[in-house]
């Protein structure tokens, strides 16, 4: 890890009374309970501008250091880790292998397997401009084992579901993907063709019937079984309440750090699903 100095103290003599500890803590505050800076200010016994000058020098500084951490696992990392339904099915349906089996790298992957739930996996409505109601989405993959392995930046709320999935550039999904990868998704997401050496993997559509064929829905339960793990994911990044509250339109232009930060810290969670 690169050296990264903590935030150094202003001038403010409120602001040289609290340690550092305390300051990461008050940072931390903010971004678990969503307290509002004049109640910090008040628990905390200094101002205001002094609590939102720390949560800003926090907020860079915390970003700078967890976004030059790769949290992307290595195929080898993923194979690891495998929960055990998944390891049983890949080694003994041959199917699955088939499903899995890599002509990039002459092997079995599943390193890119991602959870992604409606709107773009996580997204909150805030109260901007005035109380107009403005809608974010981004996407966050995890990898079988539930651990995060993908944090997207922000984007507005009108950008679809399959436009988020199938943006290129630095720092894309697509662009860490691999030939003979698989991504499991929720309905609403689908690959370009230019993609077609990725498979994407999500819930049967009825598609005019009334009910699915039971091959069919064997496929949903089995979906649905992992896909839970997505859904709990989701919830410990909800669980940092800022990003679901009413952000300050002076604050807006932190929202993206936030996000990135309050995500990257559920990898620090108990594992959502045990290893045997």
């Amino acid at each position: 890890m690169r050296n990264e100095r903590l935030p150094s103290n202003s001038t403010s003599s409120d602001t040289c009374i609290i340690t550092k500890e305390n300051q990461f803590f008050l940072f931390m505050i903010r971004l678990r309970r969503a307290t509002e800076e004049h109640e910090i200010a008040i628990f905390f016994n200094i101002s205001q501008s002094t609590v939102s000058r720390i949560i800003i020098a926090w907020t860079r500084f915390v970003y700078s250091v967890v976004s030059s951490i790769s949290i992307w696992p290595s195929k080898t990392q993923v194979q690891q880790n495998l929960p055990f339904e998944m390891k049983k099915k890949i080694l003994h349906n041959p199917q699955a292998q088939q499903d899995t089996w890599s002509t990039y790298k002459n092997t079995n992957t599943v390193k890119a397997l991602v959870g992604i739930t409606p709107n773009g996996v996580v997204s909150y409505i805030s109260s901007l401009y005035g109380g107009a109601t403005s809608s974010i989405a981004a996407l966050v993959g995890i990898t079988p084992n539930g651990v995060v392995s993908y944090i997207s930046s922000l984007y507005g709320g009108a950008t679809s579901d399959r436009s988020l999935l199938n943006m290129i550039g630095a720092g894309s999904l697509i662009e860490l993907l691999e030939p003979g990868d698989t991504i499991m998704s929720d309905r609403g997401f689908a690959l370009d063709n230019q993609h077609s050496h990725i498979k994407l993997i999500y819930p049967p559509f009825l598609q005019g019937k009334s009910q699915l064929p039971p091959s069919k829905v064997i496929e949903t339960r089995v979906i649905a079984r992992h896909r839970i793990h997505v859904e709990r994911c989701m919830g410990r990044i909800k669980n940092y309440k800022l990003l679901s509250g009413v952000i300050p339109i002076k604050s807006i232009y932190l929202v993206n750090f936030w996000f990135y930060i309050c995500t990257f810290f559920t990898i620090f969670d108990e594992p959502l699903v045990k290893i045997i």
